[in-house]
């Protein structure tokens, strides 16, 4: 009897966290009226992918796209994005993100979107995010922007002097930055 009691708490507590997708300030995504990239996203267009290692393939969403998170469950999380005709992308969870597929996304979506930091940011960093891409003498928050977070099974901190990122499963950037902060080589 305790083992069926226990079975039931189990799949009802299971359906209420599929039930919801709480941003960092609360909001529940898959209700709120409006969801936002809080980075640029690099998904496969061939595909329509993205993938929980943060790929930095070649095409771009950009920081602040309003999206439409129409799905979402532990393995994945299907949006669409009005300003491209409500194309439908599948962001897949993988072990690597090395946290709960939730608090993966939460550094990749929320229920706002503040650009205006970006007009604050050097140069350097404005036109890494424009281009979603690393430049020598950008700050680490700059990359956070036009990269997004790298993937934690091998970055554990941002507090690192070097992080790395996937271009594809086979090849790697490495950005390192000195002791402020800054990019001082990519390779």
């Amino acid at each position: 009897m305790k083992r069926v009691l226990f079975s039931l708490l189990a799949l009802v507590c299971f359906q209420v966290q599929a039930a919801s997708l709480l941003d960092d300030k609360g909001v529940d995504m898959l209700k709120a009226d409006k969801v936002y990239l809080l980075s640029n996203l690099h998904p496969d267009e061939q595909n329509s992918r993205l993938y929980a290692v943060n790929y930095q393939l070649p095409a771009l969403l950009p920081m602040c796209t309003e999206v439409v998170i129409t799905k979402f469950n532990r393995k994945k999380m299907i949006f669409s994005v009005p300003s491209r005709g409500n194309r439908e992308y599948t962001y897949l969870y993988h072990k690597a993100a090395a946290e709960p597929f939730e608090d993966h996304l939460k550094l990749f979506f929320g229920s706002s979107c503040d650009d205006s930091k970006v007009a604050k940011m050097s140069k350097k960093d404005q036109e890494g995010i424009k281009q979603g891409r690393p430049i020598v003498g950008m700050t680490k928050a700059g990359i956070l922007l036009a990269m997004g977070h790298p993937p934690k099974h091998v970055n554990p901190t941002l507090d690192s002097t070097e992080w790395m990122y996937w271009r594809n499963k086979f090849a790697r950037t490495a950005i390192t930055f000195d002791d402020k902060g800054i990019v001082v080589g990519i390779r």
